[in-house]
């Protein structure tokens, strides 16, 4: 064969493998992206059905509150599950990728509404048949078998998605390996090909050193390509564990130092700091930094960077002159800023500087500007789901916790507290003769005194305190660590503030006064129940005992008749 014809082959051999090996970051990034949208899917079934067991889990514990109470207050979480499941039953429907995924669905679907219909037949039957009939009902068991295979069934389907999460994890990795080893095999390939040119090249003549440098050439911009993808895989790799962890974030802070923990690796070489707004939307703090920010400004405001102003990437040369920001606190080095944006809405911005940022690193500012668009979704949705998560524990009135948080910080105040052997109180808070104040001077009166005693209960009571509002005019203060004597002292603390602070409405200042029950773990109750239910009836007595005053628990409060709820209708 000819040397022309075999410089010809072997040409053609490095093209073709040089394509492949192109080809591959596209072909790995796709397979990334459907392993990622599948992972979400997954989650979000998780989530799903987590969701859908709470809210049966609430319209039971809803149903026996009423059965035993007969106040219809107790059932707000029922209503609650009536108006969600469909809605959350609908989105896994939705979410179900396969006939037998939808059959399974169909199957919880049929529980869960066989279950809600148990539930509504016993509520109807301690409307109007008593608790007695209600009660041998509900001995009968159907509740119970019902609850029971409901969670048997979505325990199963969270196994299957979590092996599913698990499945794909090893895909993810499995994508990457191959991806890695494909380079690893075209590198080699194009090495024995260039060999083969470089041994034929040495037996010609001069007039054939043309040939020989231009395979010494290719051989150079196969080991750039190589390297090129490999780091891209790399970074892909590392940006998909970064969006991942992000998924976990329950905070924007939290959000901020795993984005500092990461960025370090996935811009080597570089330093910068992470701006976000802050809540009024006014200055912008810095929330993380990596490398050499040593004189960064913690505080910007937004016409101090031109991406803000622009609304898209800045570049400033350092040296070269140029428009650099305001926030620049050394103008010889490059650098980079992106705003941070998701559905149209800047959130923040990313400042990224460095040496050889600005000329010929057009790669490497396209990878920059990738990961900020990644990192603007992801601290949107962190934002989004602490606003979520903040919309269910507080009351949209007074913005006290409402009962659900209640019941999760006290359970956990007083596992902390049988861990430790230390008290925990609990204020029972009424005001007393609301009804007369909303059937006299109105109720958007009786939400303004609402709102009043809500905003003494948060500025009389210590940081670790935890303010509820119960339902109503109830109110309840979570109190750790505080002993019999100092939670009476603390009630009666309250109860004068309450009764000093007016509120002006119309023209006419209306005051409140409120009686107070008080109880305190271990002495009045060993469990959330008990305890609270001393505090009520300590109230129920403070009541009696002729209003704005405060009552201490008795020891055996919890074997006296439920009496807490009567207290209601004459307050």
């Amino acid at each position: 064969m000819k040397f022309e014809t075999k410089i010809k082959v072997a040409a053609g051999a490095i093209i073709l493998v040089m394509s492949t090996v192109a080809a591959l970051p596209m072909i790995v990034n796709r397979q990334v992206t459907t392993v990622m949208a599948e992972l979400h899917s997954t989650s979000n079934v998780e989530r799903l059905q987590l969701t859908l067991l709470d809210m049966l889990l609430n319209a039971e514990t809803a149903q026996r509150g009423f059965v035993v109470t007969g106040d219809e207050r107790f059932l707000d979480p029922y209503h609650a599950a009536v108006n969600g499941i469909p809605t959350t039953l609908e989105a896994l429907r939705k979410e179900m990728a396969s006939p037998q995924e939808a059959a399974r669905a169909a199957v919880i679907e049929r529980a869960s509404s066989a279950k809600m219909q148990t539930v509504a037949r016993t509520i109807e039957l301690r409307r109007t048949r008593g608790i007695a009939q209600t009660a041998s009902y509900m001995a009968a068991g159907a509740g119970k078998v019902q609850m029971d295979q409901l969670r048997e069934l979505i325990a199963r389907e969270l196994a299957v998605y979590a092996q599913r999460r698990t499945d794909l994890s090893d895909q993810l990795l499995a994508t990457s390996n191959s991806a890695a080893t494909a380079s690893l095999v075209a590198t080699l390939t194009n090495i024995l090909f260039l060999a083969g040119v470089l041994v034929a090249a040495m037996r010609v003549l001069r007039q054939r050193n043309a040939a020989e440098h231009k395979a010494n050439a290719a051989a150079l911009e196969t080991r750039q390509t190589n390297e090129r993808i490999s780091l891209q895989n790399d970074l892909l790799f590392r940006s998909a564990d970064l969006m991942h962890s992000l998924e976990l974030a329950e905070s924007s802070d939290e959000a901020a130092g795993v984005i500092a923990s990461y960025l370090p690796r996935l811009l080597p070489n570089l330093s910068g700091s992470l701006y976000l707004y802050n809540n009024s939307r006014d200055i912008l703090e810095r929330k993380a930094g990596w490398g050499s920010v040593t004189g960064e400004p913690d505080i910007i405001e937004a016409l101090d960077c031109w991406a803000l102003r622009r609304g898209s990437a800045h570049v400033y040369a350092g040296g070269d002159g140029g428009l650099a920001c305001r926030h620049v606190t050394n103008p010889d080095t490059d650098r980079l800023c992106l705003p941070l944006v998701t559905q149209g809405d800047v959130i923040g911005c990313l400042s990224v500087t460095g040496s050889g940022l600005v000329h010929g690193a057009e790669d490497q500012r396209a990878w920059i500007n990738q990961l900020a668009e990644q990192l603007g979704l992801a601290l949107s949705n962190v934002r989004l789901r602490v606003s979520l998560r903040q919309q269910s524990i507080i009351d949209p009135l007074t913005q006290l916790y409402n009962r659900r948080y209640l019941d999760e910080v006290l359970k956990r105040e007083l596992a902390r507290a049988d861990r430790n052997g230390t008290p925990v109180s609990v204020l029972v808070l009424d005001l007393d003769h609301f009804k007369r104040i909303n059937d006299t001077y109105g109720h958007e009166a009786g939400d303004a005194i609402l709102r009043k005693v809500a905003l003494t209960l948060r500025e009389n009571i210590r940081s670790c305190d935890v303010a509820c509002r119960m339902g109503g005019e109830e109110m309840v203060v979570l109190l750790p660590e505080c002993g019999t004597d100092n939670a009476l002292k603390r009630a009666d603390a309250l109860r004068l503030a309450i009764a000093g602070d007016d509120v002006l409405h119309a023209g006419q200042r209306i005051g409140a006064t409120a009686s107070i029950g008080v109880a305190t773990y271990p002495g009045h109750g060993t469990n959330m129940r008990t305890l609270v239910h001393a505090a009520d009836l300590a109230l129920y007595e403070a009541k009696h005992g002729g209003r704005n005053c405060v009552r201490m628990a008795q020891s055996d409060a919890a074997a006296m008749p439920a009496q807490a709820g009567a207290h209601a209708a004459g307050s």
